[in-house]
């Protein structure tokens, strides 16, 4: 199994960057085309679901694919962690009603699939070094809520309030100019509204799960991400599913699937046209030559990537700036079911680390404890080093829950913000950028052409991650034809 690396990303993608210089360089242009390494209609860079789904459509319609990874697996951020108790997903986790494109490949591909139970991140409060149960709350002294909202939990509370004041409620208008004319913080939009600072410094940015601070996150945006979430209620029940073996399960099965030949270990250092195709160049030096590439990476990794000719203008800026959530997750080992002896409930929502924190289970019974640490919180783990980090979430689990003291231990901890070729949990837009970025930054450059979960348009995680890939096919399909 491949652990994330605790070594500097800056150097690592550094490196990536200087090895590409030379490859790039405009003199060997002139020279002709290198002689290539594999050849195919289309050089997908990427295997995750985005490089996946795009390779399944175009192969479907005849063309031929080859696809470049950078790491020894395939499945980007979709990873099941397969080798420890439940199976655990290291990145995208949930498969909504609303997953059309993922749940039809299952189904196409015979991946089993079931209703999936509940999380339990939220079934209790720990703040300001209390423990608080969850009916307990709307009385507490602890609760800055104030009115109607002292009835909501702090899981509960960003969700209802974007809903509360969000501008439309459907998965399209985001985009749209007028939505956009009226984009500012999360955190202006409720104080705004009159919300108290210490209401939606609790409510919103103690566990945000997007971005880092409710300061710097779009408010349309969050709208786009809770319809998203609101419109999985309302699809045909469950309205979870759990995939047999884990959602690595699907990425396995379409890539058996594919006559694509998959290049793994081979992180790209550049992209050049060649008359009127293409060329990745690899940072080993291999040359693969297509008509058209379809690039699926995360900007935080493609702002490393060198082109020639270079990209221009707002596309360059939204690459270079696009931001990246912060995360931490672990999973943890117990000796005993501390909580039977505390009384409390296994899952809590923490304003120190762990953070969020639930039950990982594995046929009813609960094997491990399964941690989501993300905004500020997770930008603190991510500068300690990795002993000191994991150190942390124990100290700060046993102050909260002095029962588990001896009783558990950190088996793994990950971060996909020290994967270099990640650079962050998933694209999040801050106030201004998607009126500025959206309609361009997806935009194809010659015979190149990007997909990812950030150029999606609709849909947003996993299933985001498959619609860019659908929506690429198509329009590679549309030149090539």
């Amino acid at each position: 199994m491949t652990e994330f690396p605790y070594t500097s990303r800056r150097r690592t993608l550094g490196l990536m960057a200087g090895t590409a210089l030379a490859p790039m360089a405009a003199s060997t242009l002139g020279a002709g085309c290198a002689r290539a390494a594999d050849t195919a209609d289309v050089i997908i860079v990427g295997a995750g679901l985005a490089g996946l789904t795009a390779a399944s459509w175009l192969e479907e319609e005849g063309y031929s694919t080859t696809i470049i990874e950078a790491k020894d697996r395939i499945g980007g951020r979709c990873y099941t962690m397969t080798d420890l108790p439940g199976k655990p997903e290291a990145g995208g986790s949930s498969v909504g009603s609303m997953y059309a494109r993922f749940i039809d490949f299952c189904d196409r591909l015979d991946v089993k699939k079931g209703p999936a139970v509940g999380s339990g991140f939220g079934t209790h409060i720990h703040i300001k070094g209390t423990n608080i149960r969850n009916e307990d709350w709307a009385d507490h002294q602890l609760n800055p809520f104030e009115g109607e909202q002292r009835a909501l939990t702090p899981a509960q509370y960003r969700s209802r309030m974007i809903r509360k004041y969000s501008l439309f409620d459907d998965l399209d208008s985001w985009r749209d100019m007028d939505i956009t004319l009226q984009d500012r913080s999360l955190r202006d939009l409720m104080l705004a509204n009159g919300h108290s600072e210490a209401e939606v410094r609790l409510g919103m940015d103690t566990n945000p799960g997007y971005g880092h601070s409710i300061d710097s996150l779009s408010a349309v945006h969050m709208m786009h991400v809770t319809n998203f979430a609101l419109h999985q209620a309302e699809g045909a029940p469950p309205m979870f599913w759990k995939i047999e073996g884990g959602n690595s399960s699907l990425v396995n099965a379409m890539a058996a699937n594919l006559n694509a030949a998959i290049h793994r270990n081979t992180p790209v250092a550049g992209i050049r046209r060649c008359g009127s195709g293409v060329e990745v160049v690899a940072a080993d030096g291999r040359v693969f030559t297509g008509k058209r590439a379809v690039v699926t990476l995360p900007f935080s990794a493609l702002r490393f990537v060198a082109f020639d000719p270079p990209l221009n203008g707002v596309q360059a800026e939204a690459v270079q700036t696009m931001p990246y959530g912060s995360c931490f997750h672990a999973f943890l080992e117990t000796d005993a079911p501390y909580w039977e002896n505390d009384g409390l409930p296994a899952g809590m929502w923490m304003d120190t680390t762990p953070g969020r924190m639930g039950p990982q289970t594995e046929n009813g019974e609960v094997v491990g404890m399964y941690v989501f640490v993300t905004g500020l919180l997770a930008q603190h783990l991510n500068r300690l080093p990795k002993d000191a980090a994991d150190a942390r979430l124990i100290a700060d689990l046993v102050a909260a829950r002095p029962a588990a003291q001896g009783r558990v231990r950190v088996r793994r901890s990950w971060s996909w913000v020290r994967d270099p070729y990640a650079g962050g949990m998933y694209a999040y837009w801050q106030p201004g950028m998607i009126a500025k970025y959206k309609s361009e930054m997806a935009e194809p450059v010659g015979p190149v052409h990007f997909a990812g979960e950030h150029t999606s348009d609709s849909t947003r995680g996993l299933e985001g991650a498959m619609e860019s890939g659908e929506r690429v096919a198509l329009e590679v399909m549309d030149v090539l034809a």
